[in-house]
């Protein structure tokens, strides 16, 4: 048996290979690294050679990993994290060469806290590059396939190796287009009226995670929408409500009326989480600190 030159491996390829596994596709892993797909192919071909194994074959028109693979995965992604963990003692420097994030968030959180960033690190001549992606529901897996380094929500995965912070508090409101009604006074009115909801990609609906609102006997939701933003669009000029966090007056449903619920509410936490392979990065601290920085001013105008 020909011996395997396991100094032929490299952490590119490791990663290239993680990422096709994770999409079972070799375009999609292109499109999520930012390459091309001849570049993708060429990595695992590499990798290929040195494992002495093909570890994805076709299957009609898509491709399926192999037992070798499949059993690499976790032995890889620990590789990774591993020498991930030797550059965390680095000095850094953000004015030195681009800073470069991928963040995981539905568009109220982004749009609440992100743009202020940006402009603050922009005037500060920081190369601060963002990529957004849907949170969702969020599972581990985001931050545990390295989909994202920072993931916002008010619903944190939980895990030995997840990390979290609180961001800020906040209530749930009832919104209304106040040129075409009143808001419900009463619980029989509230549950009488026509509504809008926020239904993930993942046909997750943002009110079932809303304790307040999931043991409510809701019918059914006259519109379904996948993000906040779009939330305006159908509120105004019509007699439907909506039920979100009060915050969202400053960025998704600005310009409309608020009230407060005809029910008992809590407040609801918004987290910032990440992975442990992040935790002790010097660069993932500084920019913990900055959003922490924004959120706090966040409340203090509140």
């Amino acid at each position: 048996m020909k011996e395997i030159d396991y100094l032929s491996l490299d952490g590119r390829s490791l990663r290239t290979f993680l990422v096709v596994l994770e999409e079972i596709s070799v375009s999609r892993a292109a499109d999520r690294l930012g390459v091309t797909q001849s570049a993708v192919s060429h990595q695992l071909d590499k990798l290929r050679i040195a494992l002495g194994d093909p570890l994805f074959v076709r299957s009609g028109r898509n491709i399926v990993p192999t037992e070798r693979a499949i059993a690499l995965r976790e032995p890889i992604r620990s590789v990774l994290d591993e020498l991930k963990e030797l550059t965390d003692q680095r000095l850094f420097d953000p004015l030195i060469g681009s800073q470069e994030w991928t963040v995981a968030a539905n568009d109220f959180q982004r749009d609440l806290i992100f743009p202020r960033l940006l402009k603050d690190l922009r005037r500060e001549g920081v190369d601060g590059r963002f990529h957004f992606i849907p949170s969702g529901i969020p599972t581990t897996d985001l931050l545990r396939q390295g989909r994202c380094q920072l993931l916002v929500t008010p619903f944190p995965p939980e895990g030995p190796d997840i990390f979290q912070t609180r961001l800020f508090e906040d209530r749930l409101v009832c919104y209304y287009d106040s040129k075409v009604r009143q808001p419900p006074g009463t619980l029989k009115e509230y549950l009488e009226a026509d509504y809008i909801e926020v239904s993930f990609a993942d046909n997750e609906s943002a009110y079932h995670h809303l304790s307040d609102v999931a043991a409510l006997d809701l019918k059914k939701p006259s519109v379904s929408v996948p993000g906040f933003t779009a939330v305006s669009r159908f509120l105004k000029g019509t007699d439907l409500i909506t039920t979100q966090l009060s915050l969202m007056a400053r960025i998704n449903l600005l310009g409309f009326a608020t009230a407060p619920l005809p029910f008992k509410t809590r407040k609801y936490v918004m987290y910032l989480a990440w992975h442990k392979r992040d935790h002790t990065d010097p660069a993932h601290q500084w920019l913990r600190q900055r959003i922490k920085c924004i959120t706090e001013a966040i409340q203090v105008v509140d």
